[in-house]
């Protein structure tokens, strides 16, 4: 999403760094591209249930006690959510929802980009080795200082 309205020092930054994926693309071609994990954050509306398994709503009863309990009806519940996914060219790597109440600021972006480097290991095994482009938009978590020196390490 591109706000309406850009100013001339933000043109000229997106004009830069397309110009430096389309360099990184034509050095690296295919690996490249298969190296950049993207990212969104949103509030969204989720529906959601918290379904039991036949297992969970397995009750113990006697010989004597009927066969069939009653169950309520359940139905879907719609709430909005902070939801953040991240994903690659192959699969989605990560989907994380937020608490609610929760505001994403640098600590928790931190502690995201943990789950996402288990994320990445155990569903794309060489990706961490070989270097990931991130790419997302230039929000003051993404951007604070606590956050660069979390990415570069």
């Amino acid at each position: 999403m591109v706000p309406k309205m850009l100013m001339e020092i933000h043109k000229t930054s997106r004009m830069g760094a397309a110009l430096e994926f389309l360099s990184r693309y034509h050095t690296d071609g295919e690996d490249f591209l298969n190296r950049i994990v993207t990212v969104d954050a949103r509030e969204t509306w989720v529906a959601h249930v918290n379904a039991e398994t036949k297992q969970q709503s397995m009750a113990w009863g006697h010989t004597d006690s009927p066969t069939r309990l009653r169950k309520a009806c359940q139905t879907l519940s719609a709430r909005k959510l902070m939801v953040t996914i991240f994903w690659d060219a192959q699969v989605i790597l990560l989907i994380e929802f937020m608490t609610r109440g929760t505001t994403i600021n640098s600590e928790v972006y931190c502690c995201t980009f943990k789950k996402l480097k288990k994320a990445i290991q155990n569903k794309r095994r060489g990706l961490l080795s070989s270097g990931v482009v991130l790419l997302h938009d230039n929000a003051h978590p993404y951007t604070a200082v606590r956050t660069v020196l979390a990415l570069e390490s």
